[in-house]
């Protein structure tokens, strides 16, 4: 009896759980484009009278500032621009072979070529005037031809050099086995495989063997983008005639997209966020924040740290201090779960009184691609600071036809056409 009264119990108390919403700590996508400092220290206050800039100048390249109090504090962020640009966009995932020989092939076009390894993935980025196309390949089980060997009885499979060994086959000599020799074992875009040429393939064929079910590759993801639909259609032809595919027709997505202004990776957001609190201190619109905490602060801002959960703010530590740290470091953090609504949204180079209506989210500190307002010496013209939208705009889907692809280097029927693009 007790057990069953306490299973009753039980199910009431299960249901309301699954009926709670989960809480999930999430951020902004401008988020990582900004630093967001909270100044919550006591003896750290905020002068909103005196004229804020929109803008702060350094090494030529323009970035945007935000100051308003808010509940926690006055609150400081620097963010790189964002602009719009029209453009368009295919994609594709699946099995790809890009040999030396088609490198060689798009080169001879006109089309630069590189390479990069980034996460373990390989990424092969190859251009041709304002058309990029980028091919990324999973961590592979090969890197060079060394890494493999034949296995079987027959000596019929390309595999990894320390499985091949012991791999068993029927022994059975098939007759397809003869085009072997038009091939050879060896590494093909991270996976070991019998590498594909044309008369290899016929071969195959001429056997009545299907090429994709001997010649292995590893699945990639292939994005290629341009400023409009026609000059990429003719990229996209080109590329697929060096790598041997006859894809005649695909479907294409344009439409505006908006990007950084500048590359994150390429820009100090530590010296950035320096030169806007060293103004800012200097001009009165923010008092009490010492030399030691602009240098404590600095050092520890990367583009990222901003939004309720990433900002930089005077926290207690883990182990009962307090310091300048990311929120989301400091002891015991309540993070706080979807619903970002993100700073003030104000007029052009001027200062809001008390606490400001929040904004969007979307920085507005301009009226057009000249940015008045700011600071620093302006040697070269602002970029464009628009609001940010999502990454695609008043999209457009264009046609040029069915995604079709023939036997070729890129195996397999299906294309996946499909917008790049950031999601709130």
């Amino acid at each position: 009896m007790v057990r069953r009264m306490r299973a009753y119990l039980t199910i009431p108390i299960v249901i309301l759980m699954l009926a709670l919403p989960i809480v999930q700590a999430c951020m902004s996508p401008y988020d990582q484009y900004a630093v967001e400092i909270v100044m919550n220290k006591p003896g750290v206050e905020y002068n909103p009278s005196a004229g804020v800039p929109s803008t702060v100048v350094v090494e030529n390249e323009t970035f945007v500032v935000r100051v308003w109090n808010g509940e926690d504090g006055p609150h400081v962020r620097v963010e790189i621009p964002l602009i719009h640009r029209m453009g368009a966009y295919w994609s594709y995932t699946g099995p790809v072979v890009i040999t030396n020989g088609t490198i060689q092939k798009l080169i001879s076009r006109g089309w630069i070529a590189t390479s990069i390894i980034r996460n373990g993935s390989s990424i092969d980025v190859l251009q041709k005037g304002n058309v990029t196309v980028k091919i990324k390949t999973p961590k592979s089980e090969c890197t060079s031809d060394s890494d493999c060997a034949t296995g079987g009885c027959s000596g019929e499979i390309c595999a990894p050099r320390d499985e091949a060994g012991k791999i068993v086959s029927p022994c059975l000599y098939a007759r397809w086995y003869d085009c072997l020799k038009l091939t050879s074992c060896g590494c093909v875009n991270g996976a070991c495989s019998w590498k594909p040429n044309e008369a290899f393939k016929k071969c195959l064929r001429e056997h009545g063997v299907d090429p994709s079910k001997v010649i292995r590759a590893g699945v990639s993801e292939v994005t290629a983008t341009g400023p409009n639909p026609e000059e990429l259609s003719d990229a996209l032809k080109e590329f697929f005639k060096a790598t041997g595919a006859n894809c005649t027709k695909f479907n294409l997505i344009s439409g505006s997209e908006e990007k950084p202004a500048y590359d994150p990776s390429k820009v100090d957001a530590e010296r950035v966020l320096e030169k806007a609190l060293e103004y800012l201190t200097e001009k009165g619109i923010i008092t009490g924040l010492t030399e030691e905490d602009v240098a404590q602060i600095t050092r520890i801002a990367k583009w990222g740290e901003a939004g309720y959960n990433g900002k930089i703010g005077w926290y207690e530590t883990k182990n009962g201090t307090y310091a300048w740290i990311p929120y989301d470091e400091s002891k015991n953090p309540t993070l706080v779960r979807c619903g970002w609504v993100g700073p003030p949204v104000y007029g052009n180079a001027s200062s809001t009184e008390g606490n400001g209506t929040p904004g969007t989210g979307h920085l507005n500190p301009g009226s057009g691609p000249n940015v008045t307002g700011g600071f620093g010496n302006h040697t070269a013209p602002n970029p464009a600071v628009n609001a940010p939208q999502n990454e695609m705009t008043s999209t457009t889907k264009t046609e040029t036809g069915s995604a079709i692809c023939g036997p070729s280097s890129i195996i397999g029927l299906a294309v996946l056409v499909r917008l790049i693009r950031k999601r709130k």
